[in-house]
């Protein structure tokens, strides 16, 4: 120890040494705790950071999700109302379809009508031309035409309804048909009969 210098010198040194290393070790413990610390800090910092990003986001996102809900809902009342438009128009397709067959039947039934009516034609028109043809001693009266003349109405040359069947007999539908036919048109079988 000697060699070292006197005892209290190396006691000395050996205590400031201690206390050297006490308080290093102290100031390191310290300056960990700091850093220990400032680490936690920032790491709140961080994880608040991203809460408030997960909240926005979650935000966004129900605002998303609400706008689809929303359109979701008009196109299915859009959809609920288009097939509505479908039923009727189905509705008016079958009624058409129907309208169509019965006038493809009406139209079929009418020209089976006018080629039976076309052949009476050419028949009696090949039966007057025979007639003409065949002979000119055959009778041809012109039909008088309805001309207004100051005459009196024919109806008032005809007694009433209250006159005729004051016995209480009234005429039936043919009866009636032959008083209409006697009123308006004149009587060309008895000339034919008396010539």
């Amino acid at each position: 120890m000697a060699a070292f210098g006197p005892t209290w010198a190396s006691r000395v040194g050996v205590t400031v040494a201690l206390t050297a290393a006490v308080v290093a070790c102290v100031l390191a413990w310290r300056e960990i705790a700091q850093a220990r610390r400032a680490h936690a800090h920032a790491m709140l910092a961080v994880s608040r950071q991203h809460g408030q990003a997960l909240r926005a986001e979650r935000t966004h996102n129900a605002s998303v999700l609400d706008t689809l809900a929303q359109r979701s809902q008009a196109a299915g009342a859009e959809i609920s109302r288009h097939q509505t438009v479908v039923a009727g128009l189905k509705g008016q397709v079958s009624t058409l379809r129907g309208d169509n067959s019965f006038l493809r039947s009406e139209v079929t039934h009418r020209e089976s009508v006018i080629c039976a009516l076309r052949d009476t034609v050419r028949v009696r028109e090949s039966e007057l031309m025979a007639l003409r043809e065949g002979g000119h001693d055959a009778e041809i009266h012109a039909l008088p035409r309805r001309v207004l003349v100051d005459h009196a109405p024919v109806g008032d040359a005809f007694p009433g309804a209250d006159e005729r069947w004051s016995d209480g007999s009234h005429p039936t539908v043919v009866e009636l048909v032959r008083i209409d036919t006697a009123m308006v048109l004149p009587n060309y079988e008895e000339d034919r009969r008396l010539a």
